[in-house]
């Protein structure tokens, strides 16, 4: 696909799970509305081989192993679809230009790569944003390698769309930030230095361990055809110390070291005074082609591209003090409410972002804030559709200015 327009599109990773996907690995019973939902849905979305989903799904109880692995598949196919639709009906040109198959595969972005590393055991449940909840691992000895968890669904993905794949992968970092760091922390309690230097040490190294193992993941993606990954760092502020800022930027670096591909990174959940905590220890991550961040959960749902109509873009004016040349991924959908901007509003924050950013219009990316597991599937499709919408509405009037 040739991304060389203005304002090209992006998901983030995550889509809805449908119900029909997340029950029979509950060993709960399909209803009738689990699977009037998978038929809308595949004609909705013109799903191939839909009808042979809908003839498993009508088993509704005592799913083998593999017709649950037949049911993820499908569910990979739907959110496939959702991202090339994107826009039917509010654009003339629908889809995404970047796509993924929605994380249908992985249990969430955390447990997925913690279960399929050496080193962790599972310790209970945390509770996240929009009452999910997650499994929260200690290390107990330093991680080691086990398989390859992301390269199942990047073959089945590339194999069922032609547009161009970005593979999302769960950083060092917040594998970190989200773990009991019992090994690490004992080891550097032997040492003599001072309580907050052992602390950082700590969470240094047990952070390069990890990002060393997350090298080989992603090197075996590219042999096997990735050439787009997104680096995912929510947890990129957790840590606010100079020192640990500057840890966000060299595990990045310990990441992709030696590999040749696009690299973004996607971070969100940014503290009250926005990105610029991180700046400009971010610039040094050295392979980073394009940065993806959120804006739209900051900002307000009016007309305009002035300072005072978009008071959730302020940190973008940082790429441009920095002279920032490079990709830029702008979150125009608040994710974590259903409340939804109309298409104007959308394209007024895309066209604001390129006007403080002084951004060539092609490498400003258009994308949700973050990934959308949290919402329906018909809010989901909507904000998707907003973002195809409200990008293209952006082209026509930059074209017409």
């Amino acid at each position: 696909m040739n991304l060389s327009r203005s304002f090209p599109t992006q998901e983030i990773g995550s889509l809805p799970k449908f119900s029909w996907r997340t029950k029979p690995f509950r060993q709960m019973r399909l209803e009738d509305a689990d699977l009037v939902s998978a038929k809308v849905w595949g004609d909705k979305l013109q799903v191939p081989a839909r009808d042979e989903l809908l003839k498993l799904l009508s088993k509704r109880a005592g799913f083998t192993e593999e017709e649950r692995l037949a049911i993820v598949d499908f569910s990979l196919l739907y959110a496939i679809r959702m991202g090339e639709t994107a826009g039917s009906g509010l654009a003339l040109r629908q889809g995404l230009d970047l796509v993924w198959s929605g994380e249908q595969a992985r249990t969430e972005m955390y447990e997925t790569p913690v279960s399929n590393i050496g080193g962790f055991e599972f310790i209970g449940r945390v509770r996240s944003f929009d009452n999910k909840y997650w499994r929260m691992a200690s290390i107990r000895s330093p991680p080691a390698y086990r398989n390859n968890y992301h390269v199942d669904e990047l073959l089945f993905t590339q194999k069922h769309t032609r547009r161009k794949v970005k593979v999302p992968v769960t950083d060092a970092i917040t594998i970190m930030a989200w773990s009991d760091n019992h090994y690490y922390t004992s080891k550097w309690a032997k040492e003599k230095v001072s309580p907050l230097e052992r602390s950082f040490n700590a969470r240094r190294e047990f952070t390069l361990d990890l990002a060393r193992i997350i090298r080989k993941v992603i090197r075996e993606l590219i042999a096997r055809g990735a050439d787009e990954v997104q680096i995912d760092i929510p947890a990129a502020t957790q840590y606010q110390s100079r020192e640990d800022i500057g840890l966000v930027a060299e595990a990045f670096n310990e990441t992709t070291k030696g590999l040749a591909a696009t690299f973004s990174v996607h971070s969100c959940f940014p503290p009250r005074v926005g990105y610029g905590m991180l700046f400009p220890e971010i610039l040094e991550m050295k392979k980073c082609e394009r940065f993806s961040f959120e804006y739209g959960n900051r900002d307000g749902y009016g007309r305009g591209v002035s300072d005072e109509a978009r008071p959730g873009f302020a940190d973008l004016k940082l790429f441009r003090e920095y002279g920032y040349q490079k990709g830029l991924g702008v979150g125009v959908i608040h994710i974590h409410t259903d409340r939804l901007p109309s298409v104007d509003v959308v394209a007024d924050r895309v066209l604001y972002s390129a006007k403080v950013t002084e951004l060539d219009p092609r490498l400003l990316y258009v994308n949700p804030d973050c990934g959308l597991r949290t919402r329906r599937p018909e809010v989901a499709q909507s904000m998707l559709d907003l973002v195809v919408a409200g990008a293209e509405k952006a082209r026509g009037d930059l074209s017409s200015a």
